[in-house]
């Protein structure tokens, strides 16, 4: 227990440390090393993983090192360089860049709308099967807000995972509905896969507070040059028109 409490303890300064080492060991080269990525699932796979393929072949020098998860990580005591998670800006010593709004949508297949009807109306959406998201710790609950305030929706869920890929997909084979994020469902929608459904009521899966996409690291780390062009690269890229 006394050597556990002193590698919590010296944790943050061996990190430093690192960081230091590695700005000086970088400082009149080209970016090089390992890049370590933390995204969540769907974002990486839909729109970090196409990004970083080109961001590879212009940095060859610089080793990616990507991870997918929903759970929270520390930047410093996790040995991430950058992270991009969905929810409210942090506080605190971490960087927020926001990239894009993290704003929920409603979508079902037009087959499945033609024949089982569109919901207007939240209650006639809970009689609808839901395509549910599990987060890190539960399902995630959809919200729906009627004159008595926020409440949790009474779904019946046809089909549960922490894919979202898989979500999408059961939606396009007229499963049920889906909600998830409209920068998840942004090409199935241009494409006429899924519809919009739009309620009398907000539905969300949070309780109406302000959320976005984030791309986040320590600033020590940015003076570092594989992580400085990395995080410019990314905003570039992936940061929406009213992202940033």
């Amino acid at each position: 227990e006394t050597g556990a409490l002193y590698v919590d303890q010296v944790r943050a300064g061996v990190a430093t440390l690192r960081v230091a080492d590695e700005l000086v060991s970088q400082r009149s080269r080209t970016p090089s090393g390992t890049l370590r990525i933390s995204a969540m699932p769907s974002y990486g796979q839909l729109l970090l993983l196409p990004a970083l393929q080109a961001f590879g072949q212009a940095h060859p020098d610089i080793v990616l090192d990507v991870h997918l998860s929903d759970s929270l990580v520390d930047l410093g005591r996790d040995q991430v360089d950058i992270a991009i998670r969905g929810g409210r800006a942090p506080q605190g010593r971490v960087v927020s860049r926001r990239l894009d709004a993290n704003r929920f949508v409603l979508a079902a297949s037009p087959a499945y709308l033609a024949r089982h009807g569109t919901p207007r109306t939240l209650d006639e959406l809970v009689q609808h099967p839901a395509l549910m998201y599990r987060g890190p710790q539960a399902v995630i609950r959809w919200q729906g807000l009627d004159a008595d305030g926020w409440r949790e929706l009474p779904m019946t869920p046809a089909y549960i995972s922490n894919d979202g890929t898989s979500l999408v997909d059961m939606a396009c084979r007229d499963r049920g509905i889906v909600l998830l994020a409209e920068w998840g469902l942004r090409e199935h929608l241009r494409r006429g896969d899924l519809m919009p459904i739009t309620l009398a009521q907000p539905v969300s899966v949070g309780r109406g507070q302000e959320s976005g996409v984030y791309l986040l690291y320590l600033q020590t780390r940015y003076r570092v040059p594989k992580v400085r062009v990395a995080v410019e690269y990314l905003v570039d890229r992936l940061g929406s028109p009213a992202g940033p």
